[in-house]
């Protein structure tokens, strides 16, 4: 009886514990983050970015405006749209926040850059009509924001778009034949950009994109508006999804 009753004891010791399903579904959860159950308790694939997470970008390139013009007293009026002074390097960055969504992405974005050109070539038109050539130096400080929205096409790619207003302060340098005009302010104008992204090993996506802008400044210094509109092209880098 003994012998028998020792038995049982090491059979119901070594036979495995039945998992309830509930354990089972826990257990896929904790090996794969990415899922999550859904209201009838299955697991379904988690969002890529989460509402209240924020990515950042930063992004390098070149600025190409169409419309670049300044109103000077002692030289005239200057029409840089096309010529050198229009074409400025550009560095910048920023985040974008993410407010909502599921398969399209909602949310707001804040971004600043800096562009700049030295020793670039405009034309200056006279009272009487004819054009001369001036050297012309700009330094461009761009604040702007709006909402954006952003789709993820699968998991390696993500196509984005955002709008909004745009601050700018400038500092603006004109001289030709020995006569020079300078000076600086602040203005405000809209912007509009997107682009496409595509992830790399680490998570870390890199693209390219573009932003219009239209904008004008109140320059000192004896000079009048320095008007801009025009395109930035650039290639981006966002890291935090």
């Amino acid at each position: 009886m003994f012998s028998a009753l020792l038995t049982s004891s090491l059979i119901g010791f070594l036979a495995p514990t039945p998992l309830h399903p509930d354990a089972l579904l826990g257990a896929s959860l904790a090996a794969d983050p990415l899922l999550v159950p859904d209201p009838q308790g299955s697991p379904t694939p988690r969002p890529r970015w989460l509402a209240g997470h924020s990515v950042m970008q930063g992004f390098l390139g070149m600025t190409a405006f169409d419309e670049y013009e300044v109103e000077g007293d002692n030289l005239g009026s200057v029409d840089g749209g096309g010529d050198s002074a229009s074409q400025l390097p550009l560095i910048g960055g920023g985040g974008q926040w993410k407010l909502g969504g599921q398969n399209i992405d909602l949310g707001v974005e804040l971004m600043v850059s800096f562009a700049w050109r030295s020793n670039a070539t405009a034309v200056v038109v006279g009272s009487g009509g004819a054009a001369v050539a001036v050297d012309v130096d700009t330094l461009l400080f761009d604040l702007y924001g709006g909402p954006f929205v952003s789709k993820f096409l699968g998991e390696k790619a993500r196509i984005y778009a955002s709008a909004g207003p745009l601050l700018e302060w400038a500092n603006y340098d004109q001289s030709a034949s020995g006569v020079t005009d300078s000076g600086t302010g602040f203005g405000a104008g809209w912007y509009a950009r997107g682009g496409i992204e595509f992830a790399l090993a680490s998570r870390t996506m890199i693209g390219i994109g573009a932003r219009w802008s239209d904008s004008t400044i109140d320059l000192d210094g004896g000079l009048g508006d320095l008007d801009l509109q025009g395109v930035q092209a650039y290639i981006t880098v966002t890291q935090g999804f």
